[in-house]
């Protein structure tokens, strides 16, 4: 039981003794406070809701119809691919419209910061809005290789957040580029 004691205490004075009454010490029993203390408590901790976990949209295409028409494909200069390889390794190239024998492809092997895959992304909307004025028509494929991990697509998905591309896509890396690109990284496709 819990409870709180106050003496009638005082001390002794020196002087002149005037005749007082004895005070009567007091007793308060703290039992009832103690235990609607604790079911306050117990009430705020249910009662209260926590930050939910948020989970990130994906939005699956629609399924074709055979009667509607078929959209034109996304011309090659719009796109930007990435390629997850193992052990934290990014790999982007961009591919031109037309590909023949004489062809050049360029191949960045970049990192997860801020100086390596957002720059990339950035350089290639600023690509795409001085060539066709709008840099929302960037379309980033990303392709996760067998040696790819979750967090690895997890941080390229983020980045697509924080630089806001609008059009992405995780595919298969079934280009005959991304083989070869997989090759050179050391890892075979499934």
């Amino acid at each position: 039981m819990a409870e709180m004691n106050t003496s009638g205490g005082g001390g002794h004075k020196k002087g002149p003794k005037k005749v007082r009454g004895k005070k009567m010490s007091t007793r308060v029993d703290l039992t009832a406070m103690v235990d609607l203390g604790f079911l306050l408590i117990t009430f705020f901790m249910l009662a209260t809701t926590f930050n939910k976990p948020k989970t990130m949209e994906v939005n699956k295409p629609a399924k074709e119809k055979e009667d509607k028409e078929k959209e034109p494909p996304i011309k090659m200069s719009k796109t930007a691919s990435l390629m997850l390889g193992a052990r934290d390794k990014l790999y982007a190239y961009v591919s031109p419209d037309e590909i023949d024998a004489t062809t050049e492809l360029s191949v960045d092997s970049l990192d997860y910061s801020p100086n390596g895959l957002r720059k990339f992304i950035q350089r290639r909307q600023r690509e795409v809005q001085e060539q066709w004025g709008d840099k929302e028509l960037l379309f980033v494929m990303i392709k996760p290789l067998p040696g790819s991990n979750v967090k690895n697509i997890v941080d390229v998905l983020d980045e697509m957040t924080i630089n806001d591309v609008k059009r992405y896509a995780i595919l298969e890396p079934n280009d005959p580029i991304d083989s070869l690109i997989a090759l050179k990284a050391g890892q075979k496709r499934k």
